[in-house]
């Protein structure tokens, strides 16, 4: 099967949290079978915390509870499948919190994916997480770079304000490019020091990366309703999320990739007894509607986005318009 063809078989579902982009994602997966344009159907989750294990409540890992979990040699990762519809998950709770996690593994279960699709099949690529879907659509140029693990040991060592200053003295413009978020996380800083010391022992080592067309349908909802639904949502996943970071604790993976997921501090403060169960529900509320809004930023940039009001997936008009883009 030529590339051409399997890039015909591919689209993004995206937008913000608690816009229903898995229901969606779902529901439109049914289309494409009832149609009988397609055999089977991959939907592959473009989410950074949703990979863990034992963490689902927290990240908000939607698996229905038809889909059963499968491992075979095909694929790099564990998968689930709903074997009654051919529709198959990928990236939900595949790993252990104490893995490695990065965009570059994304970017390589996204490809081990795409090379095993056969002639009849479709792979729907959802998730808000906005660099990942990027690397769909177009692979980063850094993220193949290799970590540099006495450089991180030094660096981690340092202050945001002496992250910064560094990371200036090497390149000023890198830093002055950086949003605000950015500029004030660690990680990210870390990794913009380690790329440009790679970089400059390799300047040959990056090569440009071709931009994939697909469609991309960009799921909105009203604010108030999208910000009711993040704090109801919230609200009953707290007690198994609750359970699931006291986990952590005890194992002492506080300082994991994973523990930076939304809600893990606050529920950490809980659990300790540092703040009581109110605050602590407003605390995460808070932070997933702030991580809402920079979603929404970041993909109101982006060109030729679909836009789909989730609610309107079963108005005949609405359904020729995602069919017809399913079928370049």
């Amino acid at each position: 099967m030529s590339n051409n063809i399997k890039q015909n078989q591919i689209a993004s579902i995206v937008g913000a949290t608690a816009t229903g982009k898995t229901a969606f994602a779902l529901q439109l997966a049914k289309l494409l079978l009832s149609d009988k344009h397609y055999q089977k159907i991959h939907l592959l989750s473009a989410d950074s915390r949703q990979v863990y294990c034992d963490l689902e409540n927290l990240t908000g890992a939607d698996v229905p509870s038809d889909f059963t979990k499968h491992k075979t040699e095909q694929f790099d990762y564990p998968f689930f499948q709903n074997e009654d519809k051919n529709i198959f998950l990928h990236g939900v709770s595949i790993i252990e919190p104490t893995e490695e996690w990065s965009v570059a593994h994304f970017q390589q279960l996204f490809i081990n994916i795409k090379n095993n699709l056969g002639e009849n099949d479709f792979l729907l690529v959802v998730g808000g997480t906005g660099f990942y879907q990027q690397q769909v659509l177009e692979t980063a140029e850094n993220i193949y770079i290799p970590q540099n693990h006495s450089l991180r040991e030094n660096l981690e060592k340092l202050s945001v304000t002496e992250l910064q200053n560094e990371l200036s003295e090497l390149d000023k413009i890198k830093l002055q490019s950086m949003n605000n978020s950015d500029l004030n996380n660690p990680r990210r800083l870390i990794r913009a020091i380690e790329i440009i010391h790679f970089t400059t022992k390799h300047p040959n080592f990056l090569t440009k990366q071709s931009a994939n067309i697909l469609p991309i349908f960009y799921l909105q909802i009203n604010k108030e309703t999208r910000e009711q639904k993040i704090r109801q949502r919230v609200t009953e996943r707290f007690e198994l999320a609750k359970v699931e970071v006291d986990k952590q604790l005890k194992l002492g993976q506080s300082n994991t990739l994973a523990a930076s997921s939304t809600g893990f501090a606050e529920l950490s403060k809980f659990i300790q007894g540092e703040i009581d169960q109110i605050t602590c529900l407003e605390l995460w509320q808070t932070a997933e509607i702030q991580y809402a809004k920079r979603q929404d930023t970041w993909w109101k940039k982006r060109p030729n986005l679909i836009l789909i009001d989730p609610n309107d997936i079963n108005i005949k008009i609405n359904q020729a318009k995602i069919l017809q883009a399913c079928y370049i």
